[in-house]
């Protein structure tokens, strides 16, 4: 071997060696708000160790259970709030975290300048989520992180309370300028019914679990979807899911997108949507079965086809070092009309604008704002 084959050899080695160096600080945060995101992440050990996203769990003292939960132990993976009472209202908590110097020093303790993808999840009918997700959101933002929220939404048999919670959140939300949000509606969550990679069975809180893992399994992806989100100023998404399906069993990638449409996560019109991300994730070893290229002509003549959609759409695939053959399918559909979800909640919560005037419950103009972002026009009175 010449000198020269020598240098070169020694340089490839240096080069391969620097690629296969990771970071050790972890780019990705996983933050659960309230308790029903708390239940369902709790258990999980995708986060913490190395090279593994970092968790956040953010509730209130008296939702916690001192005999299954110590915060003592894992003081960095708790925001604890404290109020006298465990917030039933969006504005109870809301109220006292405006300004606050104390919660900016508790995120600032826990959320670090190499987090730079964050994907929150949490229940919107919750007291304590709803209250915090506002001020939490705007904080991330500003501090330049590109953020997504899995927001669980109360369905329509819920309480005048809860729906009261999210529509007041939810405005806030939008009104101050956010990441996407994904709406999951609570009763179809619950009655969602599939298998996981391994073909146990999922559903319920799980499957906010489960797609927290998706969204953190490539890095960029949130970045990329909030971009996504400013360019075609969509801010609304929602989700069809085909988890863990074995290509083998519905032998094409075809019937396996049609399998998405069984069990929407949200009551919408489809043929309203401006965007749709398909999010694929496959076994390594089907890449070359399943390439990109692939999947963005399968997934193109399948909109124009089966849904009759034919509007902006972006496919990307996430390969993971599996031996089965069980793919994950995640069609994110956003820019869709919203005007009969948000005026059925007005109708349930109208007993509220009384209320909020009487009895002062929280700044007018503020309320005012929220009942314009989501399309009721003020009433004079208020």
């Amino acid at each position: 071997m010449t000198s020269s084959e020598q240098r070169f050899d020694i340089l490839e080695q240096v080069k391969t060696h620097i690629d296969r160096i990771r970071p050790t600080l972890p780019s990705q945060l996983a933050i659960t708000v309230g308790q029903f995101a708390f239940k369902s992440l709790m258990d999980r050990n995708h986060y913490g160790s190395d090279h593994t996203p970092s968790i956040l769990h953010i509730l209130h003292r008296k939702e916690i259970d001192p005999a299954t939960v110590d915060v003592a132990a894992n003081p960095d993976l708790f925001l604890v709030l404290e109020t006298v009472f465990e917030p039933h209202y969006w504005f109870d908590l809301h109220s006292d975290l405006e300004g606050s110097r104390a919660f900016e020093e508790n995120l600032e303790s826990r959320v670090f300048d190499y987090h730079e993808e964050v994907v929150m999840a949490g229940s919107l009918s919750e007291g304590v989520t709803s209250g915090v997700l506002p001020t939490l959101s705007s904080r991330l933002i500003a501090e330049g992180k590109s953020t997504a929220f899995l927001a669980v939404f109360p369905s329509m048999e819920h309480s005048s309370d809860a729906l009261f919670n999210a529509y007041s959140s939810m405005g806030l939300l939008l009104t101050d300028g956010t990441g996407p949000i994904i709406l999951l509606d609570r009763t179809h969550l619950d009655e969602f019914v599939g298998v996981n990679r391994v073909g146990g069975l999922l559903s319920g809180g799980d499957v906010v679990s489960y797609l927290v893992e998706l969204f953190l399994d490539k890095k960029g992806l949130i970045r990329d979807l909030m971009k996504l989100s400013s360019s075609f100023n969509v801010d609304l998404f929602t989700i069809f899911l085909a988890s863990g399906a074995s290509l083998e069993i519905y032998e094409s990638f075809r019937n396996i997108l049609d399998i998405t449409l069984e069990q929407p996560m949200l009551d919408f019109d489809l043929s309203t949507a401006s965007l749709v991300y398909v999010l694929v994730r496959a076994p390594l070893r089907l890449k070359e079965q399943l390439p990109k290229g692939y999947i963005e002509l399968e997934v193109n003549s399948w909109l124009k086809e089966r849904v009759g959609l034919d509007v902006a759409q972006i496919c990307e695939p996430i390969y993971v070092d599996e031996f089965g053959d069980r793919i994950d399918v995640v069609v994110l559909v956003g820019g869709f009309d919203t005007k009969h979800l948000f005026e059925t909640m007005s109708r349930r919560i109208s007993q509220f604008d009384g209320l909020i005037v009487e009895h002062d419950l929280y700044d007018k103009d503020v309320w005012l704002k929220i009942r314009s972002r989501l399309g009721k026009n003020p009433e004079p009175e208020i």
